[in-house]
C-alpha cells in the first residue's frame, strides 16, 4: 500500500512537471479557498469543517489536495517540486490564501504555490 501511495505521489508530481512545461496559460497571483482533498471532494462534495478531520487524515494517507476558490477546484502543487500534502493537510478544512502560478491545462486548474498561509479573518 505504501508502494502503491509513492506511485502515486511521484506521478502526481511528475504530472505537475510535464504540466508546468506544457501548460496553456501560466498566471502568477493569489488565491483564497478552502483547502480539500480532492478525492471526497469529487465523490461527494466533502468539504467545510464538518469534513476537515476526514480531509486532513485523507491528506496525510496521500490523497490529492486541492484548494476550492471562486468556484474552482484548484489542483496543489508546490513550486520546489516538494509534496503539497505535507504542507497543506494540517490546513484541511480551513481557508488559506496561497501565492504562485496559475497553471491551465487542458481545462484542469492547477496551483503551484510558493507560499501559502492561513487567510487573514
Amino acid at each position: 500500500m505504501k508502494k502503491l501511495l509513492v506511485g502515486l505521489m511521484v506521478l502526481g508530481m511528475a504530472g505537475a512537471c510535464y504540466a508546468r512545461g506544457t501548460a496553456k496559460a501560466e498566471k502568477t497571483s493569489k488565491i483564497t479557498g478552502e483547502v480539500v482533498d480532492i478525492t471526497c471532494y469529487a465523490n461527494h462534495g466533502a468539504k467545510g469543517e464538518k469534513h476537515a478531520s476526514c480531509a486532513q487524515k485523507c491528506l496525510t494517507g496521500g490523497m490529492p489536495a486541492g484548494i476550492l476558490a471562486d468556484g474552482k477546484l484548484w489542483v496543489a502543487t508546490m513550486k520546489d517540486h516538494s509534496a503539497p500534502n505535507a504542507k497543506l493537510a494540517p490546513m484541511a478544512g480551513k481557508t488559506v490564501t496561497a501565492t504562485g502560478t496559475e497553471i491551465e491545462k487542458n481545462g484542469t486548474h492547477i496551483f503551484e504555490i510558493d507560499t501559502v498561509e492561513a487567510a487573514a479573518k
